[in-house]
């Protein structure tokens, strides 16, 4: 007790190729995803301890693990004609996405697969990941679907959804007292 310990100074190098990005998952995360296991056994007991007290969590989406859907972050602009919302959707294309509107509802689904198989010799190397990303919008002002438009571009989807009939900007009026 009381001793202080120095922590070793490290050097870092620039990767000298892309594959070398910090942060870019390898081959060698058999370690890792062993502690990503432990970690999702402990949530789904303390999940299963917990619900009780989170009766709502039963309502919350899921994927076909059992895991809550994630919900995208989105940004909502009132334009006056117009509303624009913008959707973070990173690693999604257009084909993985789904989008449904109504006179007064958006919602948003996206979802990924992937699987992965490498033989070497008598090994074999396969994973698969999915994920899935749920929101549901409601407009305060009634929409036209038939004229809405979007784009999915570098993870963003931007949808511009035309109001049926713009509200006219109400001008305030000063109550006199008496």
């Amino acid at each position: 007790m009381g001793e202080k310990t120095e922590r070793k100074k490290e050097t870092v190098e620039s990767p000298s190729s892309e594959s070398a990005i910090v942060g870019r998952p390898t081959r060698d995360t058999a370690l890792w995803r062993g502690f990503d296991n432990i970690f999702e056994d402990f949530r789904r007991s303390f999940d299963d301890l917990m619900s009780p007290w989170l009766p709502m969590r039963t309502f919350l989406p899921r994927t076909a693990t059992g895991l809550p859907v994630r919900a995208p972050l989105v940004d909502l602009v009132d334009k006056g004609d117009e509303y624009v919302l913008r959707a973070e959707l990173p690693g999604y294309s257009k084909d993985m996405v789904d989008v449904e509107l109504n006179k007064d509802t958006l919602s948003l689904r996206a979802e990924k697969k992937t699987e992965e198989e490498e033989t070497v010799g008598d090994y074999l190397h396969r994973e698969r990941t999915y994920s899935a990303s749920q929101r549901t919008i409601n407009f305060p002002e009634e929409v036209d679907p038939s004229k809405a438009d979007g784009k999915l571009k570098d993870g963003i989807l931007e949808l511009r959804i035309p109001k049926k009939a713009p509200k006219p900007e109400e001008k305030l009026r000063k109550v006199e007292l008496k």
